[in-house]
């Protein structure tokens, strides 16, 4: 398959409603260069270039600093969920404006901090903190829309009709983008006629939320083990699978190593972060992304601090808001895939077409 110009995800490229701000992103010109104000990132375990939402959050801070240089930027990595406490702590004393802490294992950490300091700012990916402070902005995204997305392209690329997906544990950050996946394959099956099997998630009864996602499936227990991702894959590969969707942070970086190893025509589906844009020696490897718009939101909540309107309450990141999306990577996709995805996209923005798995038959096993 031959590498091809893959569609551009727009996030970052217009105005985000945060809350109850609405900020520009754009970085083509300094907003000001005399402002002084310090924000700090709080990281998970995975590191800083894992090629996923701790990445995309940094990316997010240099973006803000690009646009003010004023700005001082720092961040911590916490190696496991012991440091996360401590890493606030650490930056509350540093004077930080401004403290994000990026994932939902951090809600604990950023309750406790943020109900005993209510004039300090803070902002969370993945997570919408029960906090008595005002000053928390919860960071959200509806994965399960662009994670339909992704599962159509999976299920439209496969060769071997089974594909699948894991994730790192099992919180409604990592489950959301699952049941979407899996939802977008059976409305493929539904729609082509086809008997695409998912292998990993069978999705709970009832709907899912941002909040509140079960179902049953593969965790690995971590978002570091990159050899439990490679583990993983192998044994998907060998049942069959010829397409994986990892939700597991750094650990999918075990299953691009499997997939390299087991050679032509098996493939990765990446997640949070264009997968072409932060490992794009390897882009021949990744079928597409299924984004959250990490970078852009974090972007613009640290400029919306530094500019003195910041408000805390949430965000949801949406197809239609362009806070999630698709990108396609470096496999070659037929353009009359592209448009029967194209239309569904429309079809969810207009509430015509359900994420909803439980909406569609279940392929037979």
């Amino acid at each position: 398959m031959r590498r091809i110009q893959r569609l551009t995800s727009m996030v970052g490229a217009a105005s985000l409603v945060l809350g109850t701000m609405a900020v520009s992103v754009a970085t083509t010109s300094a907003v000001s260069a005399s402002t002084s104000f310090k924000a700090c990132a709080v990281l998970d375990t995975g590191g800083v270039n894992d090629k996923s939402f701790n990445q995309g959050a940094w990316e997010g801070m240099k973006a803000a600093k690009s646009a003010m240089p004023g700005i001082t930027i720092k961040y911590l990595t916490s190696t496991s969920s012991t440091d996360y406490t401590p890493n606030v702590n650490i930056f509350m004393k540093q004077g930080c404006g401004l403290i994000i802490t990026v994932g939902f294992n951090m809600d604990a950490a950023t309750v406790k901090a943020s109900n005993a300091n209510l004039k300090q700012k803070f902002a969370i990916i993945d997570d919408a903190p029960v906090t008595k402070s005002k000053n928390v902005l919860g960071i959200q995204f509806a994965t399960d829309q662009s994670g339909f997305l992704g599962g159509m392209l999976a299920a439209g690329l496969t060769k071997t009709g089974t594909v699948a997906t894991y994730g790192g544990q099992p919180f409604p950050g990592v489950t959301l983008y699952e049941n979407g996946f899996v939802a977008g394959v059976r409305y493929w099956d539904k729609m082509s006629k086809a008997k695409v099997k998912v292998l990993g998630w069978t999705p709970g009864k009832g709907a899912c939320s941002v909040n509140a996602c079960n179902g049953k499936g593969t965790m690995v227990g971590n978002f570091t083990d990159q050899t439990a991702g490679k583990t993983l894959a192998t044994s998907d590969f060998a049942a069959g699978a010829d397409i994986i969707f990892p939700v597991a942070g750094s650990v999918g970086l075990g299953s691009l190593a499997a997939a390299k190893q087991a050679g032509k025509g098996k493939y990765i589906m990446w997640v949070d972060s264009d997968a072409c844009k932060t490992d794009p020696t390897n882009c021949k490897y990744y079928v597409g992304t299924v984004t959250k718009g990490v970078k852009s939101s974090v972007q613009a909540t640290v400029l919306a601090a530094a500019k003195g309107t910041f408000k805390g309450g949430s965000y949801l990141g949406t197809l239609a808001n362009m806070g999630t999306t698709l990108t396609y990577g470096g496999v070659m996709v037929p353009a009359s895939l592209k448009a029967k995805i194209a239309t569904a996209q429309a079809g969810i923005i207009a509430g015509k077409i359900s994420v909803n798995p439980n909406s569609y038959p279940a392929t037979p096993k």
